[in-house]
């Protein structure tokens, strides 16, 4: 008979560990203070709820990647001593330590000091860095995965990551990924980790960067109730400004934090270390310590932060730096005299890419008129994009796009489904624009009613909108909506809605697969600016 491992009584004894008490209880698990009855020794032993062993791919992945984790040998990530099953549990054991966690400091005193924040993630950037050189990535960078150690060696508490070895991403009893359900915080997240595309040490890099935000103002950088609205932000919402809550922090570290944010991760730092590097100026070189009241681990709150912490020698941070061009100059001129904003220079070196590339891009994306019955204007659209239209009840769509997808936005039965096989097969050739001729949901409205209107008329039943306030698209005034479309439970349709003010009213939605949308957003805002109505 296995073990539940919601409580297990003091003395009982798994795996070779004999339980001591609860420390936490988390989303996957709970950990006790335990000790190692054949090494003599104490350990923080994690147990995963009953569902992650019974999944045999989650299984096997768990294991791997915490025997690859166990084997980097590296002062700030938190020692794995085993990793296993028993009695029918998947369990970690980790070296016990006497602390708190990140997390914790927030809730007890608030944002932090910028000296004190830079010590932190320069451990943990350092961390994470030597685990990407070992093929690791940690996929959910939290506050509550950073762990502060309560005995101090030297005048700083010193820092452990920990978590390694927990994917974040749950796949069915059969071994078929199902609906992305991360198991993790939102809060964190990067859009390439929510389209479900391959992911590198460039997502953590993006974490680390909502980190620094969340510990210099006390809150996550986008803070949405609803989960798909936090993931849309994630995707789509530019990082907000550090200087409008502590204007007190130089400039140039919310500059930073941008850059390490940014949505595409060929435009983020390279690496942690590289991140963390460009916001320390010399004067935080050396950051004094910082004395703070601690919580002894077992203590915290039964749904605090699922592992505990311990003393080791802290050693001196070392900021990782990529190998040559850009980046490496750019944190050279960091450590001289002249500490200029990075985001300035990386916006130079993107200019200069620019004007290379985009006279190629032309050249490529041959354009021809469009104009249609019942539209009052025209577009100049990419000659690839066919036109198809159908009645849809009291409206009419035309649908622009290399696949005939007009089945979707008249919202027939079964379109959804079909759509998200063409998406699988084909993903380039839905990339478009619709255009409802008729919108008379849409018109007459007030501007608050209008994105649940525009909802509503878009296909199903699971489409997110925000609304991104008036504009003007080529000579129409305009409102833009930016959203999500499922398809399926793993294709998504991103789109960006253009409500026209046109007799009558008028919705113009271009779509992309989520993965392939950013790059064809030059495309959709050049369709859009081309917009003529005739004299």
């Amino acid at each position: 008979m296995g073990f539940t491992p919601n409580y297990l009584e003091p003395g009982t004894v798994l795996a070779g560990y004999q339980i001591e008490s609860m420390i936490a209880r988390g989303g996957m698990g709970v950990v006790y203070r335990a000790f190692d009855v054949q090494l003599n020794r104490p350990v923080a032993l994690k147990l995963l709820a009953p569902e992650f062993a019974a999944n045999d791919k989650f299984r096997q992945r768990f294991v791997r990647e915490s025997r690859l984790a166990a084997s980097v040998d590296h002062p700030n990530i938190l020692p794995i001593y085993g990793a296993g099953e028993s009695s029918g549990l998947l369990y970690i054991a980790m070296r016990y330590v006497r602390g708190t966690d990140v997390r914790a400091e927030l809730e007890a005193r608030g944002a932090l000091p910028l000296a004190e924040v830079i010590r932190i993630l320069g451990d943990t950037a350092s961390a994470l860095d030597a685990a990407h050189a070992a093929g690791l990535v940690h996929r959910d960078v939290k506050p509550g995965n950073i762990l502060l150690s309560e005995d101090r060696a030297d005048v700083h508490r010193h820092v452990y990551l920990t978590d390694f070895g927990l994917t974040k991403r749950t796949t069915s009893a059969t071994g078929v990924t199902t609906a992305g359900h991360f198991l993790g915080t939102l809060d964190y997240v990067a859009p390439e980790q929510i389209r479900g595309e391959y992911v590198d040490g460039r997502a953590d890099v993006y974490a680390l960067a909502c980190v620094a935000y969340t510990l210099l103002t006390g809150h996550p950088p986008f803070d949405h109730d609803d989960d798909s609205a936090q993931l849309w932000a994630h995707m789509t919402e530019e990082p907000p400004f550090l200087c409008a809550e502590r204007p007190e922090v130089p400039s140039e570290i919310g500059l930073i934090i941008q850059a390490g944010m940014a949505k595409r991760r060929e435009d983020r730092p390279t690496s942690c270390g590289a991140l963390i590097g460009m916001m320390t100026p010399p004067s935080l070189a050396n950051p004094p310590p910082v004395d703070s009241p601690g919580v002894a681990a077992g203590s915290a709150p039964e749904d605090a932060n699922d592992d505990a912490v311990s003393p080791l020698r802290a050693t001196p941070v070392q900021h990782g730096r990529p190998p040559g061009g850009s980046w490496h100059a750019a944190m050279a001129l960091l450590k001289g005299k002249a500490w200029i904003p990075m985001a300035l220079v990386a916006a130079l070196f993107l200019i200069f890419g620019a004007s290379l590339v985009l006279p190629q891009m032309s050249a490529t994306n041959e354009r021809v008129l469009f104009r249609s019955e019942g539209i009052p204007y025209t577009l100049e659209i990419p000659k690839s994009w066919t036109h198809h239209i159908r009645d849809r009840g009291e409206s009419t769509v035309s649908v622009l796009s290399a696949a005939d997808i007009t089945a979707l936005f008249a919202d027939e039965p079964e379109a959804m489904a079909a759509t998200a096989r063409i998406v699988d097969l084909e993903p380039a050739s839905v990339v478009g624009l619709a255009i409802y001729h008729r919108s008379p949901r849409v018109s007459n409205v007030l501007p608050a009613a209008r994105i649940d209107a525009v909802e509503a008329l878009l296909p199903g039943q699971a489409a997110k909108l925000t609304d991104r306030g008036p504009l003007t698209f080529g000579e129409v005034k305009a409102r833009r909506m930016d959203g999500i479309l499922p398809l399926s439970s793993t294709v998504t349709l991103q789109v960006r809605v253009c409500a026209l003010e046109t007799d009558p009213s008028q919705l113009l939605v271009f779509f992309a697969p989520s993965r392939l949308f950013e790059e064809n957003v030059r495309v959709f805002d050049e369709v859009a600016n081309s917009l003529r109505q005739p004299k």
